[in-house]
């Protein structure tokens, strides 16, 4: 499912990510008392860990959360997962630069969830990413059986525009890629073929 296209895709979505970020970090820097120092800001450029698929797909969602980093062992409920889904195991953990770290987990549903944290454990982004193969369609009501996971039914809120490049549609067979914030709401949707 990945190719050239989403490849480019991607990257700039962690291109507007590492400036939703760096955007966010300055403006919490404003209230700050002056002797305060200010959090550097976030790139998505990987520091201690070999280039790879995984080291170069970036997160794409706008989410920004300020929460404490909560330690997660496999089968631990940690953040806002779905009800009945925990952490299965952990997929990778990066430095990024800067002090930040990014931590992909598999979860029991088939998602992996990605935390991006800062020098102050603080969770600057955390999101579920979702792959999978649509096999009912009503509406804007999907059915879709998740790689690695059981078929879910989501339904695509009004606001979201669906990515859509090569005119595919929601139909059966369609492979669906979308992002859940940390508050359970879908983020975005993109369909590939």
């Amino acid at each position: 499912m990945i190719s050239n296209k989403g490849t480019t895709q991607r990257f700039t979505r962690a291109t507007i990510l590492c400036c939703i970020c760096a955007c966010m970090v300055l403006l919490s820097g404003c209230t700050k008392a002056a002797d305060e120092t200010q959090v550097p800001t976030p790139t998505a450029q990987v520091e201690t860990a070999a280039p790879s698929a995984e080291a170069t797909t970036p997160v794409p969602t706008n989410n920004v959360t300020e929460q404490p980093l909560t330690s997660a062992s496999p089968g631990s409920n940690t953040g806002k997962l779905p009800e009945g889904v925990s952490v299965q195991r952990v997929i990778k953990e990066v430095s990024l630069k800067d002090n930040y770290h990014k931590k992909v987990e598999l979860l029991t549903d088939g998602g992996k969830q990605v935390t991006i944290t800062d020098s102050n454990q603080k969770i600057v982004l955390q999101q579920i990413e979702y792959d999978g193969r649509i096999t009912a369609v009503k509406g804007k009501q999907v059915t879709v059986q998740v790689e690695g996971g059981k078929e879910q039914t989501l339904t695509i809120p009004d606001h979201i525009v669906i990515e859509d490049e090569d005119k595919l549609g929601l139909n059966n067979g369609v492979e669906i890629e979308w992002t859940v914030n940390a508050d359970g709401q879908i983020e975005s949707v993109e369909l590939d073929d």
